[in-house]
């Protein structure tokens, strides 16, 4: 008997942690390859997996990040200025670096999502989530709107105080996100 529970107990702990994960899939709808830098960030859970990813022109890979993830995804272009944490860009004097931003069940268990160009914008983005019902986020130049992206170099968030805080950041219950490059 004790063996049986222990199994149900294995199988139950293996289930809630097979579904305590959230899968990113990359699009690369760009006519080039894309390269992207996955960086956590302190105190969230972790990504284990490949931190370095590099995506051919009309490919797609995906990653899964746990429950509680807090990271970013930045492009990697050839002369970006991203740095392998993600840092760099536009306010360290290098150049531009496009991020998207999640934050894995956050307050209310959502998850938070967000375009950043603050670093400098370096190419077209788009955060879709999974299964509908959420907003879309597409950023596709510089001066995209600022419930869509967060700006070059306004480290304010509030489109340089003209606007709400955090304007860009939406919220959704969904588990799985696409990233898609040039939308």
């Amino acid at each position: 008997m004790v063996s049986f529970i222990r199994l149900v107990a294995a199988a139950a702990a293996f289930a809630s942690s097979a579904y305590a994960a959230h899968t990113i899939t990359f699009h690369n709808a760009c006519g080039w390859a894309v390269g992207q830098t996955v960086s956590n960030y302190p105190g969230g859970g972790g990504f284990n997996g490949p931190f370095q990813l590099s995506i051919p022109a009309g490919g797609k890979q995906s990653i899964t990040v746990s429950d509680g993830w807090n990271g970013r995804i930045c492009d990697k272009p050839p002369n970006s200025g991203c740095e392998n944490d993600c840092w760099g860009g536009i306010a360290f004097g290098k150049a531009s670096c496009s991020m998207t931003e999640f934050t894995m069940n956050g307050h209310n268990n959502l998850n938070y999502y967000n375009i950043s160009n603050i670093q400098g914008y370096s190419v077209a983005l788009m955060i879709q989530p999974v299964g509908g019902g959420c907003e879309n986020l597409i950023c596709q130049g510089v001066n995209c709107p600022c419930k869509q992206a967060y700006r070059p170099g306004d480290i304010s968030g509030t489109c340089g105080g003209t606007g709400a805080l955090d304007q860009a950041v939406r919220a959704c219950g969904n588990r799985d996100y696409n990233v898609i490059f040039c939308p």
